[in-house]
């Protein structure tokens, strides 16, 4: 009987180990190949995944090593460091400083998936007190669910990029001014807002992850087109959308490129999937909603809004005059 048992746990000892020795040669495979995303959108993809697979080396690395004693351990320390590097700038990054109280208060949210609760986001919009809310990839009858209750909204009508992904909705609070610019190259939408304290051009983009090398292509054109109509804009610009992508993406380093990443300093904040697992929270999924901004300008707050519905969570974030 004692030589039964001794078998089973053999067995279950190299069962456990060879399973955990898959996972993490997976999650190290994973970090490298994001390291290659110029050669292929499917090793791109994976650069996405910086945190999730930073916790599973982790725990891979902590119990081989302990568990079942094994130097290869420590090559999953080492994978599980490389992406606590990259992740490190969200944290000990930071905005400039502001020069002034002045700000222009901007929820950003690709509401393509909630048709029917419509209400319910305006009526969080209106908490917030933003001052232009951009709903990407729109569906439903927004001018009625404005017409039906009391937010203090309207909707400005700006030309839509013939490959814009859905119809975006732009909401401006009654205080605030905007005037709608013809579409830049590659984004769906541009409007120049006013609050009376400042002046900013807003640019709008929800782009689907691709799921082909031509996808991929034509993601990338979109991204280096509005990178390079972003620096012949005078005065400060933000973009700000669904990308689909995370900041360790080469597809997103060419759309980041001089542009200054509303992330830096205020840590790691998913917003896809919308849902949080108890005790992670914000922790749960990738960050793939951005706000980037260029200009003598500075992101003093910025937040990740609740789960309304969509299958995305909206960032909020405030513009403010640069003092630094």
């Amino acid at each position: 009987m004692s030589s039964r048992r001794t078998v089973e746990t053999g067995t279950g000892r190299k069962l456990a180990s060879a399973s955990l020795f898959l996972i993490g040669t997976l999650a190290t495979f994973g970090t490298v190949a994001g390291f290659f995303g110029a050669t292929w959108w499917g090793f791109d993809r994976t650069a996405d995944w910086r945190f999730p697979f930073l916790t599973v080396l982790l725990v891979v690395a902590i119990v081989y090593g302990f568990v079942f004693r094994r130097a290869i351990s420590a090559v999953f320390l080492l994978a599980a460091i490389v992406n606590a590097a990259l992740l490190a700038p969200m944290w000990l990054s930071s905005q400039d400083e502001v020069a002034s109280g002045a700000r222009i208060r901007v929820v950003s949210l690709d509401a393509g998936d909630s048709p029917s609760n419509r209400a319910e986001v305006l009526a969080w919009i209106d908490s917030t007190e933003a001052d232009v809310a951009l709903l990407h990839r729109a569906t439903g009858d927004w001018e009625g669910t404005l017409a039906d209750g009391d937010a203090p909204y309207r909707i400005v009508p700006v030309p839509v990029a013939d490959d814009a992904h859905g119809s975006p909705v732009v909401l401006v609070r009654h205080t605030t001014t905007a005037a709608p610019r013809l579409p830049i190259s590659g984004a769906d939408f541009s409007v120049d807002v006013s609050n009376g304290e400042m002046t900013l051009t807003i640019i709008g983009l929800a782009i689907p992850a691709p799921g082909s090398a031509t996808q991929a292509d034509r993601r990338i054109e979109r991204f280096t087109a509005v990178n390079a109509a972003i620096r012949q804009i005078e005065g400060p610009v933000v973009i700000a959308g669904n990308l689909d992508a995370t900041r360790w993406s080469y597809a997103f380093r060419l759309l980041s490129e001089e542009l200054t990443n509303s992330e830096d300093g205020f840590g790691y904040a998913a917003t896809w999937p919308s849902f949080d697992w108890p005790l992670i929270g914000d922790y749960t999924g990738i960050p793939v909603d951005h706000a980037l901004y260029k200009g003598a300008i500075t992101v003093p707050y910025r937040l990740v809004g609740p789960d309304l519905g969509p299958a995305h969570r909206p960032i909020l974030f405030d513009v403010s005059p640069s003092g630094g």
